[in-house]
Formats: structure tokens, C-alpha cells, sequence
């Protein structure tokens, strides 16, 4: 696009137009990222060299932080296939957002977080043990060439897991960061590494990426197992005897959801006693069942699991299964509507009665009279 001098003066219509595609083109750029916090595009100015737009980009005061290398990637990925946003051709190494610039900006950090359905042991709070070298491979394993999807072999360096103990479970947090430009929708991420074939058990709700959570609908159940006695050694979730046990119940369970649309996992969460309560969880993705639903499985279910091994106390399932409202009889809706309809008659008759003396004609019919007094 040539510059016109016209530009240069904010109430020209060539600004207006310009203006307008420029702010209507950003705006649908970061609202995307940004649909809570970001407000407006506002033009300031037009500079020749062809058109350099100057442009302040509006977000609300309490929203989360968005930093100005962020600002640059956003718009620097959005016209990395064909160099447009909108009908505008924009020069993508040009873009700079205060001090950062297409060619200085800093690694992109990717920070993703999940909990392990493993016993945390004490070898993994050392970086340096044979336990943490091992599972930080297998995990760096899984996620570094999901990662490269997105982002290509642009690594900055090697990534090494955190772990840390989570009532005797493995919360993990690993940090990747690619020397890019290109910045991807976390949701993206995260449908990505949920889709894979993960070589550890974690808790798939509890993902996140950059702080954006994978999105599940949980629901608590509460089970009493009564062929099954409490030990010690199943308060604890790192143990053989928990392991052991909740594996059999997470596997009676997932055969009763199988073909049930939306259904993703099972955990028990915690054993306790009385004879043996399991604290579970049924994750479904959003919208795609009701706790009744669930609730109404489950105790359907209860033959089925007795005959693996576990036998369940119907009354136990918490929350139960809402009761079924019995129907209303067909001969009670007859009488209230033949009731109904006589509150309304009865008053329509009585006044007829009264406008035509037909109280006094039927008094006079019915009244005793001897056969002298009437007039053959």
C-alpha cells in the first residue's frame, strides 16, 4: 500500500477507512486469545515507509497481564501462512510491540502440569536420583515431540521435570522453551497431549498448560465395598494394597462406562474405612451426562461387579440416584377436571334460575298440596 498524505490527517475519510479495516482486522487477531481481558484496537497514526501503523491495543485493568513479546507472536502467527490478516499484506518481520521485535524476542516458555498416579518416592525430590533420570525421560519422551508439533526442533534447551509428593501421588511440572515467534492456543496443546498415548497414568483433569486447565466434568461417587476389610496399608495411595485394590475398582467401573458417550477415566482418589469406602471419581467431558446418569449406572452396575470381585452396597452410592416421581392417576385428573368444570357451571345455572323463576316453578312442583287445591 502507498502512503497518501491524506493519512496524516486523522479526519480525512482515507484515515477513517484505514483505520477502521486496521482496528476491525487486529481486534478479531487477539480477541481470539484474549476474549475476557482484551477490549479494542485504537489507530493512533500513519506513517510512510509504505503504511506503519501505530496502534494501542486496549485490555481491562484487572485482566490477566499480556506481555509485549506475547503481543508480537500473536500477531506474527496469525499471518505466518499468508502473510494477511484480513485484505491487509502485512511485512510479519516488521511487527514490534514496544522494545520486542520479531528478532529479539525471548524463548517461549511452555510450562505443562499434571498429577501421576504413582506412589511418590523419596528418590524423586532428588533431580540427580535413578528414579527421577528415569521417569524424566519417559515423560520428556511423550511430550517434547507433541510440543515440536507446534513448534518445530526450535528447543532451547533440555527440559527436566519437578516432582513433588501430592498425598502420596507425583505432582509433575516440566518447562519447555522454543526460540519462536509463533505463539499456539494452549487449548490446542492440550487436546494434543490428550489424544496421545501417554506411557504414565495421570490424572487427566489435572492437566494444564501455561495455567489453562484441561476441561472435564468431574463426579464424585462414594462406594462401600462389603466383601473387602480396611488396612493400613490402603490410606495410602503409594501403596501395593491401594494400588491393588483400586486398580480392580477402576477396572469393574470402566466396564459399566464404556459405551457411555462423553465418559474419559475412573480414579479412586482415597480408601477408607467402613468396610472399605472408595472415594471415586467418573470424569466425563462437558455437558455430555448428568450425576443422575451416573448415579443410575452405577447401580444398574452392581451384579456386574460382584462378579468381579466386588461386592457393593447399593444404599452406599453417594449421591444416590434421585427417586422416580410417581405418576399421577389417570382417574384424579378426571375428577379435578369434571370438578373444574362444575365451578364453573354452577354459578352460570344459578343465575339462569333466578333471571327465569325456575326456583319458584320447582318450589311450587314440589310443595304438598292436597287434590282440592288444584283446578282440574
Amino acid at each position: 500500500m502507498d502512503f497518501k498524505e491524506t493519512l496524516r490527517d486523522e479526519k480525512s475519510q482515507d484515515f477513517k477507512d484505514l483505520s477502521d479495516k486496521v482496528s476491525r482486522d487486529l481486534y478479531k487477531v487477539y480477541v481470539v486469545l484474549y476474549p475476557v481481558g482484551f477490549v479494542r484496537v485504537l489507530v493512533r497514526r500513519f506513517r510512510p515507509g509504505s503504511v506503519i501503523p501505530e496502534v494501542d491495543l486496549e485490555f481491562k485493568a484487572n485482566s490477566t497481564t499480556t506481555s509485549n513479546p506475547d503481543i508480537v507472536r500473536a500477531l506474527y502467527t496469525s499471518v505466518n501462512g499468508s502473510g494477511n490478516v484480513g485484505d491487509l499484506v502485512l511485512d510479519k518481520t516488521s511487527i514490534k510491540s514496544d522494545t520486542a521485535d520479531v528478532n529479539t524476542l525471548p524463548p517461549l516458555s511452555i510450562v505443562t502440569e499434571f498429577l501421576l498416579i504413582d506412589g511418590f518416592t523419596p528418590g524423586l525430590s532428588s533431580s540427580i536420583s535413578a528414579e527421577s533420570i528415569q521417569l524424566n525421560d519417559k515423560i520428556n519422551n511423550w511430550l517434547k515431540p507433541i510440543l515440536e508439533t507446534y513448534y518445530g526442533q526450535t528447543m532451547v534447551n533440555s527440559a527436566f521435570a519437578n516432582f513433588s509428593n501430592s498425598d502420596n501421588w507425583i505432582q509433575t511440572k516440566v518447562e519447555y522453551q522454543f526460540s519462536t515467534p509463533i505463539i499456539v492456543n494452549p487449548s490446542k496443546i492440550i487436546d494434543g497431549i490428550l489424544a496421545s498415548t501417554s506411557p504414565v497414568r495421570y490424572v487427566r483433569g489435572t492437566l494444564k498448560v501455561n495455567e489453562n486447565q484441561a476441561q472435564f466434568q468431574m463426579f464424585p461417587f462414594s462406594l462401600r465395598i462389603l466383601n473387602k476389610d480396611f488396612s493400613d496399608g490402603l490410606s495410602n495411595r503409594g501403596s501395593t494394597e491401594f494400588k491393588e485394590l483400586s486398580t480392580q475398582v477402576t477396572t469393574s467401573i470402566k466396564k459399566l462406562f464404556g459405551n457411555e458417550k462423553g465418559f474419559s477415566e475412573v480414579y479412586v482418589m482415597k480408601l477408607t474405612k467402613g468396610s472399605v469406602v472408595a472415594s471415586t471419581e467418573v470424569t466425563f467431558s462437558p455437558g455430555s451426562t448428568s450425576p443422575s446418569r451416573v448415579s443410575q449406572i452405577l447401580l444398574n452396575g452392581i451384579p456386574s461387579q460382584e462378579t468381579e470381585g466386588l461386592k457393593i452396597d447399593p444404599t452406599s452410592i453417594n449421591p444416590p440416584v434421585p427417586s422416580t416421581p410417581r405418576p399421577f392417576p389417570g382417574f384424579a385428573v378426571a375428577i379435578i377436571v369434571l370438578c373444574g368444570l362444575a365451578i364453573l357451571i354452577i354459578p352460570i345455572l344459578i343465575i339462569v334460575a333466578l333471571k327465569t323463576g325456575l326456583f319458584k316453578k320447582l318450589a311450587q312442583a314440589f310443595s304438598l298440596r292436597s287434590p282440592d287445591y288444584y283446578d282440574f
